[in-house]
């Protein structure tokens, strides 16, 4: 019987000035990825939707088109990165984005997924921020004693010096009056407790709670696909009235719903129609889509396409842009920063656009295997020999 022990080998990219392989192995994008290059325009028109969102508040939507592998996933994640990391907490302007990796067969996935994104501690810091905006409010009216700062509310609930039940239903009514669906209320106000917070989070990302654990929370219906879309706007709402300028929904891999009976693509057009339409302040919506699924969705769902103003492309790289493409990446793992494109060679580029035909994750992928053969044939440089030696197989 033939046995495999696993050995880890590693290789000396210090050879070529590198800590490591910058490229990735599939070609896949990083979930936080830095280098974004050759598509100037298209980030140009992502800054125009949502910069006219967050300075008029209107709502303001995009499609961005381009084939298999050249950027679409990127691109989203690195917006959604640089929103993340530009307007945090300690911004004055505050946006939150959410990414949905694909839309699945139903607006409850998208939903779902965009919750998960949020991830369980930003909405949980949402909720405990609510009932502290809440106490403080409380407190200004004189309704309490206790004389609360602003933005102070939640500390002195957690000290003891306002009893939590004096705030819940307050809260509760408040926010109820907004966004008018009670479970969804009482499930995010209860977020805030520890002893309810797991389930009270997984009925929130409408996953569905069992029947006992929604009686202790005073929740009747699960989450689904018909009260999905007022889920999102609930969460959206409560975003706005915790002082976000706009909520940013990334939607990737948008060709997916080409998959799905003719009656569920319908259905999931719709209840995004009717997302841009109920949310007509402080929503951006940026899809990534093939350009031959959008132009389909175009041609046939109309209801839908008008509502999507605009359109960016993303177009395959010149040989120009595969040069800052590989600097940008080499710069990553360098021990010394360089415009140098070494251990690459000039002639190596034009081999490299002809067998990737600018197509950005084949780029990446040819790129990452030449490295990595280059040194296991001790070779000094990356050269069209090695590229032949890859791309044969």
């Amino acid at each position: 019987m033939t046995e495999f022990t696993l050995t880890l080998k590693g290789k000396d990219y210090a050879k070529y000035g590198l800590l490591g392989n910058p490229f990735p192995f599939s070609g896949v994008p990083d979930e936080h990825p830095n280098v974004y290059i050759g598509q100037d325009d298209v980030l140009e028109k992502i800054n125009s939707v949502l910069s006219s969102t967050v300075l008029s508040s209107q709502s303001n939507h995009l499609i961005v088109t381009g084939s298999y592998g050249n950027g679409k996933s990127h691109t989203l994640k690195f917006i959604k990165s640089h929103i993340r990391d530009q307007f945090s907490e300690k911004s004055d302007t505050r946006i939150c984005v959410g990414y949905v990796s694909q839309p699945g067969e139903t607006f409850l996935e998208i939903y779902t997924k965009f919750m998960y994104d949020l991830g369980y501690s930003f909405v949980k810091n949402l909720s405990q921020t609510y009932l502290g905006h809440i106490a403080f409010q409380l407190s200004k009216d004189g309704l309490i004693e206790e004389k609360i700062r602003k933005g102070q509310g939640w500390k002195a609930i957690e000290k003891g010096d306002v009893l939590i039940s004096d705030i819940v239903p307050k809260a509760i009514q408040r926010l109820n009056d907004g966004i008018k669906f009670v479970d969804y209320t009482r499930a995010f106000i209860a977020l805030s407790y520890e002893e309810n917070s797991i389930y009270s989070w997984e009925w929130l990302c409408g996953e569905g709670v069992e029947y006992n654990k929604r009686q202790e929370l005073s929740l009747g219906k699960n989450i689904n696909d018909i009260n999905s879309v007022r889920a999102f706007g609930a969460m959206k709402y409560v975003l706005k009235e915790l002082g976000f300028s706009s909520l940013v929904l990334l939607i990737d891999e948008f060709e997916f719903i080409e998959t799905l009976p003719q009656l569920k693509k319908q259905k999931l057009l719709n209840s995004l129609r009717h997302i841009i339409d109920l949310n007509g302040d402080r929503l951006s919506i940026i899809i990534a889509c093939a350009p031959e699924v959008w132009q389909t969705i175009v041609a046939e769902y109309h209801a839908f396409s008008e509502r999507i103003a605009k359109e960016a492309n993303l177009k395959p790289m010149d040989q120009e842009k595969i040069r800052l493409l590989l600097v940008s990446y080499l710069n990553n793992k360098r021990t010394n920063q360089s415009d140098s494109l070494l251990p690459f060679t000039d002639d190596s580029i034009e081999k490299i656009f002809f067998h990737s035909q600018g197509n950005t994750r084949r780029i990446i992928s040819l790129c990452s295997q030449a490295l990595d053969a280059s040194l296991d044939f001790n070779k000094p440089q990356i050269d069209q020999e090695i590229l032949d030696s890859v791309i044969a197989g």
